[in-house]
């Protein structure tokens, strides 16, 4: 694929002139609204960000979770997790990811509160997983193996995914007692929405403060984010935008302070990070280097395109005419079901495109 082979190509210079972080460390905080930061004054966040480039949406893959058919032969987790370490949505059954780009010649490490995220687990030397969805974990589990692994073994790669904050928009959501001030109302005072990312921004405080105790801080790559965003309802009903888009934050050595990004795309994380670390990405990774939040950036960076968001457009439209028409009616299109066969069409774009004529032509 012509995107994936530029952006490998892009990789080369920097492996060849050396890394400019020793470590890199994406730190996920599940479910997290663009707008939390400013609305929930997340003190540790918005620092972080001052520090390094902010993009206040940032779109993934619809957060979508199929419990059966092809995905579930290959994934537990929910779509926009594969995609977010393979920093593309054409994923492959064989797929590879950017913790394996460190792996086994560097230690990695992975610690989350699911075991959702087992299947993930491939290429990660230390890994902590407890929890699911009927028995979360808490936050503070994840976080206490995160911190261990950190100070014994200063990974070069790292992966830390908090629950809580999703598990308490999703509370909100299914709130069976109309009376408490916080049902279908995640900003609400007192919400458990609103403790877990607290305690998240807690969390990253203690995490930022731990490297900089190790003397790693001036050496990691930081990437702080979400797999997906959130209803102002909770949760993140597939017809609600604002699940799709998410704050990312990126800081360290390589990046320019103070910047700011209109738009990004959870799939720019894993070409931006591999650069940044002098590594070589998953041969398929179609993102685009965030150049414009990095101090040196290559060059020939592609030109900033929306691919995502359009593509989410169009699933939306796509899942809407599946409910009205049957699937009889749509064998020709390629919804979140056939999602493992996306990259036989080679680029987002053509897939969206030939998608986009399927429901016209259902649509007259």
């Amino acid at each position: 694929m012509l995107i994936a082979s530029m952006t490998t190509a892009l990789l080369g210079s920097v492996a060849a002139r050396g890394a400019q972080a020793e470590h890199a460390v994406i730190f996920i905080i599940d479910g997290l609204s663009y707008q939390a930061p400013e609305r929930l004054a997340m003190k540790n966040l918005l620092a972080l960000a001052s520090a390094g480039a902010y993009c206040e949406k940032s779109y993934n893959i619809v957060p979508a979770h199929p419990k059966s058919g092809e995905w579930a032969k290959y994934h537990a987790s929910s779509i926009p997790n594969p995609v977010i370490l393979a920093g593309t949505v054409l994923l492959r059954p064989d797929q590879r990811y950017v913790q394996e780009s460190f792996y086994p010649a560097r230690v990695t490490a992975h610690t989350a509160n699911d075991t959702a995220y087992t299947r993930l687990n491939v290429g990660f030397n230390l890994s902590f997983l407890h929890g699911s969805d009927e028995e979360p974990a808490p936050d503070s589990e994840t976080m206490t193996w995160a911190l261990e692994f950190l100070r014994k073994a200063r990974p070069a790669f790292m992966k830390v995914h908090l629950q809580d904050t999703g598990n308490g928009g999703f509370a909100c959501y299914e709130s069976k007692d109309a009376s408490v001030p916080w049902h279908r109302n995640i900003w609400a005072e007192s919400s458990p929405y609103r403790k877990g990312a607290a305690r998240a921004d807690e969390y990253l405080g203690q995490f930022l403060r731990e490297l900089e105790a190790l003397g790693m801080r001036e050496k990691t790559a930081l990437f702080v984010t979400s797999d997906h965003g959130q209803s102002d309802r909770g949760w993140h009903p597939f017809d609600d935008e604002a699940g799709w888009a998410m704050p990312l934050i990126v800081a360290g050595p390589g990046v320019r302070k103070g910047a700011r990004i209109d738009y990004a795309e959870q799939v720019d994380i894993v070409p931006t990070l591999c650069y940044l670390a002098g590594v070589a990405p998953p041969a398929n990774t179609d993102g685009r280097i965030l150049a414009e939040a990095l101090t040196n950036p290559p060059r020939n960076v592609p030109p900033r395109r929306r691919d995502l968001h359009e593509l989410d457009r169009v699933l939306l439209r796509g899942e809407a005419l599946l409910r009205e028409r049957g699937a009889d009616a749509m064998r020709e299109y390629y919804g979140l079901d056939r999602i493992l066969e996306w990259y036989r069409f080679g680029t987002v774009e053509k897939l969206a495109a030939h998608n986009r004529r399927v429901l016209d032509s259902l649509g007259k």
